[in-house]
């Protein structure tokens, strides 16, 4: 495969058992590129122990890509006090009002929530692709401590000052007694944290694939004469109940990860940071570095276990998250006709045959072989050309050609790259001549008037 440039960026493959979820159907690129840029709004609604044992703390945490909210170019008419570079503003407020009990068809508007809180700011950024980035966001948590019961909530979502909030439907939610429960917790914590300064992960209960995490588990009837280990499964989910499918790791907990008689304690008021504190409470707490880089991406099943039993003392259900996944990859069918750029038809042919399990394990076995990193997850071969089919899709689409990897230069882009050079003529009216150098190739494209789009006429 001489033909491939590689980018010096180092690019994540995502698995083949999720990524390709969705089979083709009615599905177009279009579609996929469309599902692939949908803004993101992380929640996920969080219970740990209270300061007072016989209360428990609720944590909504959030992140709110820069995708998701709405920016608005500063003005000198805006009574702002924005950061010096700043181009960009947008606002937002959340708010969450919790009742008690669970949601009946029968609740009365009146009736006066147990608890409210509200997170709001205001974000600025510097260039106008800041706006639609997914790498940056605005994030917080809302907090209240309730006693042990059932309760619902509502929460509530205004963008850039609007006048009607956007309410959510009305969720229950449980909170524990904590001093009784047989069930311990698990917590996803970014990577690297000491027990002095643990950051939640604000994506619900994704991770970044490709990025190591951490898991900090609550241990409920804690015994030093037992040995403990977390299982990490790979598992399916169905409508009623989650399947492991297969163990992929299994981590021995070690004395030196466990905090007895500890407790939770928030270190600021808007974060989600906190650190465990020895000796000065009623819990035991394990801390542990998940090897998420060396997983594939799918959706795993981590559990808690004993040495002297087979129940579960705690689990949770992780999803993998590629924040800039190139489209094709979320479906099969479509990521193996986007190869027709560089295989033959037999090729081609073959790889389309055969049930979904085959043409996925033809697929994976194709660039498997021209992994660069073989002894790694990540196959930055596979993952640059599927951004190149996506790049030439948005920059060399016509109206003629709305898939932009069907013209001549978005064919070229694929199978070579960025040129080294790109300069454009016009040798007459309404002609443009557009010139590309390679390092040991020159491709010419010329386009005519109008809305033509560029053709190759010479190599």
């Amino acid at each position: 495969m001489k033909k491939f440039t590689l980018s010096s960026i180092l690019f994540v493959l995502i698995s083949t058992s999720l990524m390709f979820a969705q089979r083709r159907g009615d599905v177009t690129y279009t579609n996929l590129a469309n599902r692939a840029a949908t803004p993101n709004f992380f929640l996920d609604a969080i219970v740990i122990p209270g300061d007072n044992p016989e209360l428990g703390k609720l944590f909504f945490i959030f992140r709110m890509d820069n995708s998701f909210l709405p920016f608005k170019k500063l003005s000198i008419d805006d009574e702002i006090q924005a950061p010096e570079n700043a181009e960009f503003y947008s606002m937002a407020r959340l708010n969450t009002e919790i009742f008690e009990g669970k949601v009946s068809k029968k609740q009365l508007k009146n009736i006066s929530p147990v608890s409210r809180d509200l997170w709001q700011d205001t974000l600025f950024v510097e260039t106008y692709d800041d706006t639609k980035s997914k790498k940056k966001f605005a994030s917080g948590r809302l907090v209240t401590e309730l006693k042990p019961g059932m309760y619902n909530y509502v929460l509530q979502l205004s963008l850039m000052e609007e006048t009607n909030d956007r309410n959510s439907q009305r969720r229950n939610i449980k909170i524990k007694n904590f001093a009784k429960s047989k069930e311990g917790e698990i917590y996803l914590i970014k990577a690297n944290r000491s027990e002095s300064s643990l950051e939640l992960i604000n994506m619900g209960s994704n991770v970044l694939y490709g990025e190591d995490y951490q898991a900090l588990i609550r241990i409920p009837d804690f015994s030093p004469s037992e040995s403990y280990q977390l299982n990490i499964s790979e598992a399916k989910i169905n409508r009623k109940d989650t399947t492991n499918t297969k163990l992929v790791k299994t981590i021995d907990i070690n004395s030196e990860q466990i905090y007895t008689n500890s407790s939770l304690k928030l270190l600021d008021q808007k974060e989600t940071s906190f650190s465990i504190v020895k000796s000065d409470g009623n819990y035991t707490y394990a801390l542990v570095q998940v090897p998420n880089s060396e997983f594939e991406n799918s959706i795993y099943s981590i559990e808690l276990k004993s040495s002297s039993g087979k129940e579960v003392q705690a689990k949770k259900i992780v999803r993998s998250y590629w924040p800039d996944i190139p489209p094709a990859l979320l479906n099969l069918d479509i990521a193996i006709d986007m190869m027709k750029y560089i295989v033959s038809e037999d090729q081609l042919d073959n790889l389309k045959k055969g049930n979904p399990e085959e043409k996925e394990s033809k697929f994976r076995a194709f660039w498997d072989k021209r992994d660069p990193t073989p002894d790694t997850e990540f196959n930055e071969l596979m993952t640059e050309y599927f951004r190149r089919v996506h790049y030439a899709f948005v920059e060399y689409r016509t109206p003629e050609t709305p898939n932009g990897q069907d013209t001549d230069r978005g064919e070229v882009y694929i199978k070579y790259g960025p040129p080294n050079s790109r300069d454009r003529s016009f040798p007459k009216k309404g002609q443009v001549i557009e010139t590309w150098k390679y390092k040991n190739r020159t491709f010419v494209f010329e386009k005519g008037s109008g809305f033509s789009e560029f053709l190759l006429v010479g190599k």
